[in-house]
Formats: structure tokens, C-alpha cells, sequence
């Protein structure tokens, strides 16, 4: 099981090109981005979100008491 918020590591590829006319001005640009994350394992009784035997990390109850 791996936890899905916490990142082992962040890999960000930012890829550009500049196109430029006779005048020598750049009229069109193009970016592309990529992430990839690799995730931690599950700490699970380790990760203070973890409780009843499951993670509970950004719970949100629905019900309104």
C-alpha cells in the first residue's frame, strides 16, 4: 500500500520552443510540462493519520452535528 499524499520524490520536465519571424521577434511559444511523483510506502501505526486500522488522512464527515 502506498500513501497517496505523501512523495518519495518529484520529477517537473518543462519543455519550451520559440518560433521568431524575419524580424527576428518571437511571435509563438509553445511549453509543455510534465510531473511524475513516486509515493511512500504507508507508515500506517507509524503516520498519525492512521487510526482503526486505516488511514484517515483529510477525512471529511458529511455529517453536519
Amino acid at each position: 500500500m502506498v500513501c497517496p499524499y505523501n512523495r518519495k520524490n518529484q520529477t517537473n520536465i518543462i519543455q519550451w520552443k520559440q518560433e521568431y519571424n524575419e524580424d527576428g521577434q518571437a511571435y509563438f511559444l509553445t511549453q509543455i510540462s510534465k510531473d511524475s511523483f513516486d509515493l511512500m510506502d504507508c507508515k500506517r501505526e507509524e503516520c498519525g493519520a492512521w487510526h482503526n486500522g486505516r488511514c484517515h488522512y483529510a477525512s471529511v464527515s458529511m455529517e453536519n452535528e
